[in-house]
């Protein structure tokens, strides 16, 4: 069986990467090895410098990397829009009574450019107060807890994170998603692809089937989280399992294809850390074409045609 490498760093991204790696080797006869690089220097140098593969995590980093010279192509992404809820004390029940508000957000520099747009987005940046905490003084995405003591009314919080501070007492506040690209995708090297073009073709097939299973076959998908996934996430009961089946199913697109209005705000967003993108074309990144045979193909519409879920 042939094979191929994918290498991500956060174990939340496992559960779409392990449904990939079940269908490539399932219908393609692909061994999807999936590795985790969680240094985020090894990770980002050992990309660039043509050690992996394909990448799933971050990215950001690839336009300033693109600008430098390096190869990077970017040939699908599976998220155009960001996952973060806010939640807020009671008696906040909309856009509207935030105004004066301090909100929470979390200090790592993606998750603060996210949020910061994001209040952006919403007309919110003049109106309220930013709190920017630390995971390291407070907890990974724990910053719900200055909400639950008083010293901000609202957070923007990973879903994933939300259940606990959901029974401190926090209920999510219902705003639209910032249009952004998330961390679900694939990119690898010019050099590579052009090595690799069946395999990538195969790879690109087993990605559709894995957005089609997510979205109309729950069980197959949940089943496969259960395995490697859940293990690395530490998920210890079925409420968890599901809780992060269900932000998946949420976030992922219909289609991985990037989106305008993403693709234009995740630019300004990176403009605001890298000077040096100004002049950039973003779409000097994309290479789509494998995705756009599969959509002049109808892929989509063959799996939906012959799932036994129809």
């Amino acid at each position: 069986m042939d094979s191929i490498q994918l290498v991500y760093r956060d174990v939340d991204r496992t559960p779409l990467l392990y449904l990939l790696a079940d269908q490539a080797r399932r219908h393609e006869s692909l061994d999807v090895e999936i590795r985790q690089v969680a240094d985020g220097h090894e990770y980002e140098q050992g990309f660039l410098a043509g050690d992996f593969d394909l990448v799933c995590e971050h990215l950001r980093f690839l336009f300033p990397a693109r600008l430098a010279g390096h190869p990077v192509r970017v040939l699908a992404t599976c998220q155009n829009q960001s996952s973060e809820r806010l939640l807020a004390r009671a008696g906040i029940e909309s856009v509207d009574d935030l105004g004066g508000a301090v909100i929470a957000i979390r200090a790592t520099e993606s998750s603060r450019l996210s949020a910061m747009r994001w209040l952006k987005f919403l007309r919110l940046d003049d109106r309220v107060r930013a709190l920017v905490i630390d995971d390291r003084d407070i907890g990974r995405w724990q910053q719900w807890r200055r909400v639950a003591d008083g010293s901000a009314d609202a957070v923007v919080c990973s879903p994933l994170y939300a259940p606990p501070a959901l029974a401190a007492g926090l209920h999510p506040v219902d705003v639209p998603a910032l249009p952004e690209l998330g961390s679900l995708f694939l990119a690898a090297l010019g050099p590579f692809i052009e090595q690799n073009e069946p395999l990538i073709r195969r790879l690109m097939r087993a990605l559709y089937r894995a957005i089609f299973a997510v979205h109309h076959d729950p069980a197959a998908v949940l089943a496969v989280m259960a395995g490697k996934p859940a293990e690395l996430m530490k998920l210890t009961d079925e409420a968890e399992l599901r809780l992060h089946y269900e932000s998946l199913c949420r976030t992922l697109d219909e289609r991985p294809l990037p989106r305008l209005e993403a693709l234009a705000t995740t630019m300004e967003i990176l403009r605001e850390g890298y000077a040096s993108l100004a002049g950039m074309n973003p779409l000097s990144l994309w290479d789509l074409h494998y995705v756009i045979e599969l959509e002049e193909a109808r892929f989509m519409q063959q799996l939906a045609t012959s799932s036994p879920q129809r």
